[in-house]
């Protein structure tokens, strides 16, 4: 006969099996050693009481293992027996009431992991403080339980801040170079705990919680001297205080202790447990006179025979966890801080020398006036010494008509200005009746003239070279000048988000060694993640990203388009930056000039690696091989110069320098760069010469022009920048002068080109480029007069197509 089970039987079966899982799992517990560890910290803990009877500690230590790669069940059974060990009774109602409310309300509850803390230290709060009001309502609803009630609840939440930043280390299960200072105390304090839990616990007489407080005290004093030793003896007192109805006296004694058996380390072992007895015996006399000591001597000599026999390598782990010989690593940070002033000192002395340099080029520059003045001057006189000097009238006009002579002197040179040479009829009528040697006069004067002439052209290139280089020397001081902040500027790291990263990663299977988490200066997260490679498939990438986007809140990517293994040890370096908010797609349309094959117009586009976009174009004089050479070098350096951190003004103002000095014949470009900020969606507009620049939005066209000559004409160029806002979905085309040109052929050619591509309706940026491109094409009856090009950008923000 065939027998149905029964929806309840299932249930049931379903029931026993889970729980038949959940205990092999249990009872196949690996015991590490820091297993043991936490095992032996959460029994104790779970004992330790305070205030007549409250068990905060175990509730904390419990909901502080939550989102961590610890066995929680294992934790909470272990705290339990350490609470029957206790003789606890009503307490363990609250603490497995609490446990299980604490797992029922993070299930539901979800929320950014950025500020998760607070969020499970509430929860702590809620789960003790619902069982502990069952209670006061159970009893009678006395004000004294709803104040104890309350006062647990409070301690819960203030302890889950403590567990959480020292549970993460420890259950890391190895000892780190260098804990942080809230690590440190957080740790010091469980620790202090987990002793009291040895209340009530003595062997032949002895009290082996004081034993262990006496002996913890002792071997930090003696690695790490008296400060923490001082420091540990004020945290054990304070707990014994809270803990054991102990006098307020012992937090003081403890820590006079420590501070005793410190200062007297460099003697050796001995010598601090000397300094701890004597410590104790003097507090002792001070405070009630008596020969009574507030810590007896049989457990001081107790802990002090296990301090002896105590091996060198553990008592090293002491110094290991405050810091591996902290005093060394302060050392490394004040000298690797002060390299650091050294060397933004210096970088800020070479600003300030190119400055002074740039300075000095620009005084040099600015004396043209008075040098062309003293120039005239010096012909003059040559052409006075050459014809005057041995004629027997010289005494007669340079030395008693010496005024009128020289106002003859100018009237000519002023008539060498407007004619560029003179004749006799140039010559004042009385000054050409008392010469005798008018030819040769006017000869001379005219050959020195010119002569004068080629001078001033050439000193007139000197001082525009001199001004352009006192430009670059004050670029090159800004660029300086820049870089030493940017080395000056305080690195802000994230040590909670990178353990919890950590924690997560390994969660997930992602075997990461180490992760790096700092804000930059624009306050935008960059995270580097240390893991072993998958052998270059790449598969660890999205994995990695999601995990990490998902713990800090941000949407992070790959910063770099190449996989970072390392073949050697096969470590890849993941280097992870905050999405950028607008992505950019760029499309690019030219033809030549019509019977040319080269065209004379260039372009660029490229992200910078720091939220910023740049789109450019340069048109050079002309077509053909030499204006695609000139716009071609104009491109480049502005490439590199962008690349190598010079900022927009700058990088403009050295490309106009280089074009000026860059020969005789004449060099002149156009620059049109747009500079998008892809985090706050703003764009700015540099043009040197260049045609209108158009953004195409969903309702309209707006124009960006700016009046101004091409680069290389003039030494000093006018930089105007244009700010304008963008939009998803917008496009920002820009043209060279054989687009516009072709538009304008017929009266209202701006209006029609607006026309046009408002009248586009492709969302191709290529497409519409290319549209552009074959309407001037038409304009121009298929034959361009000049070099076309078009560059368009389209924006959108990430997430939409």
């Amino acid at each position: 006969m065939r027998t149905e089970i029964l929806p309840y039987q299932k249930l049931a079966s379903l029931g026993f099996n889970f729980g038949k899982t959940k205990v092999k799992k249990f009872l196949q517990l690996n015991l590490t050693k820091n297993n043991i560890i936490l095992i032996s910290a959460a029994f104790l803990l779970g004992r330790a009481s305070m205030l007549n009877g409250l068990m905060p500690f175990g509730i904390a230590a419990y909901a502080s293992t939550i989102g961590l790669n610890i066995n929680r069940l294992m934790t909470a059974v272990f705290i339990v027996l350490g609470m029957l060990s206790g003789g606890a009774r009503g307490q363990i109602y609250v603490c497995l009431s609490a446990m299980l409310i604490f797992n029922a309300i993070n299930m539901v509850v979800k929320g950014s992991k950025a500020n998760m803390n607070f969020k499970y230290s509430v929860i702590a709060f809620i789960s003790v403080m619902i069982p502990e009001m069952v209670l006061v309502y159970l009893q009678g609803f006395l004000l004294f339980d709803l104040l104890k009630a309350l006062m647990h609840g409070f301690i819960v939440f203030s302890l889950m801040f403590i567990f959480r930043n020292a549970v993460p280390a420890i259950a890391e299960g190895k000892v780190k170079t260098a804990y942080s200072n809230e690590e440190l105390i957080s740790m010091a304090i469980i620790t202090a705990m987990a002793v009291s839990g040895l209340s009530n616990i003595s062997i032949a007489g002895f009290e082996i919680k004081n034993i262990i407080s006496i002996f913890l005290i002792l071997v930090f004093s003696y690695r790490c001297g008296p400060g923490l030793g001082a420091a540990v003896g004020v945290v054990i007192g304070l707990i014994a205080s809270m803990s054991a109805n102990a006098p307020p006296l012992v937090i003081g004694s403890y820590a006079f202790c420590g501070l005793l058996a410190g200062i007297f380390r460099s003697i050796g072992k001995m010598g601090s447990g000397l300094g701890f007895v004597l410590g104790n015996s003097v507090l002792t006399l001070y405070l009630n006179g008596s020969i009574d000591v507030l810590i007896y001597l049989k457990e001081i000599v107790i802990a002090l025979v296990l301090f002896m026999v105590l091996p060198k390598k553990v008592m090293d782990l002491a110094s290991k966890i405050v810091g591996a010989d902290a005093e060394k690593e302060a050392d490394k940070q004040s000298y690797g801080s002060r390299i650091k002033e050294l060397t933004v000192e210096k970088l800020n002395k070479f600003s300030r020398t190119f400055k002074e340099l740039s300075k000095t080029f620009g005084e040099i520059a600015d004396t043209k006036v008075t040098a062309e003045k003293q120039d005239i001057s010096s012909m003059l006189d040559r052409v006075a010494d050459k014809i005057c000097k041995d004629c027997s009238l010289c005494l007669h006009c340079w030395d008693r008509n010496f005024y009128d002579t020289y106002q003859v002197m100018f009237k000519i040179v002023e008539k060498l200005d407007m004619k560029g040479r003179i004749d006799e009829s140039d010559i004042p009528d009385h000054f050409l009746d008392r010469c005798e040697r008018v030819v040769d006069f006017v000869k001379a004067i005219n050959n020195a003239y010119e002569v004068f002439k080629v001078n001033m052209v050439w000193k007139g290139r000197v001082g525009e070279s001199r001004a352009l280089v006192s430009q670059q020397f004050e670029g090159l001081s800004n660029v300086i000048s820049n870089l030493a902040s940017e080395i000056d500027m305080e690195v802000h790291f994230k040590a909670e988000l990178e353990d919890m990263l950590l924690n997560e990663l390994k969660k997930e299977g992602v075997k990461a060694s180490d992760v790096i988490v700092f804000e930059n200066k624009w306050g935008k997260y960059e995270i580097s993640v240390f893991h072993k490679g998958c052998g270059g498939k790449r598969q660890c990438i999205k994995t990695i990203e999601r995990i990490v986007s998902h713990s800090v809140g941000r949407k992070m990517v790959k910063e770099d388009k190449d996989c970072c293994q390392k073949l050697k040890n096969n470590l890849c370096t993941l280097k992870l930056a905050e999405e950028e908010v607008f992505k950019v797609t760029t499309g690019v349309a030219k033809l030549a000039k019509y019977g040319g094959m080269i065209s004379g117009d260039s372009y660029t586009f490229m992200n910078t690696g720091k939220g910023k976009y740049i789109a450019a174009i340069s048109d050079g004089m002309g077509s053909g091989q030499r204006a695609a050479t000139q716009s071609r070098a104009t491109i480049s350096l502005l490439e590199q110069f962008m690349e190598s951190g010079f900022d927009k003004e700058t990088t403009v103002k050295l490309i106009n320098s280089i074009l000026v000095l860059k020969s005789g014949e004449d060099s002149f470009t156009t620059i049109d760069m747009s500079v998008i900020d892809l985090y706050e969606g703003e764009v700015e507009f540099i043009k040197i010469g260049a045609a209108p620049t158009y953004i195409k939005k969903h309702e309209r066209v707006d124009t960006v022009k700016s009046v101004s000559l091409p680069a290389g004409i003039l030494g000093d160029v006018e930089i105007e920048l244009v700010h304008k806002r963008i939009d998803n979905g917008d496009f920002i085309i820009m043209l060279s002068d054989g687009i516009f040109d072709s538009f304008n052929i017929n009266e209202g050619g701006d209006k029609e080109l607006e026309d046009v591509i408002f009248g586009i309706k492709s969302i191709n940026p290529q497409e519409i480029a290319d549209a552009i491109l074959d309407r001037a094409y038409i304009n121009c009856e298929e034959k361009p007069v000049d070099d076309m090009m078009v560059v368009v950008a389209k924006l959108w923000k990430a997430g939409n197509v």
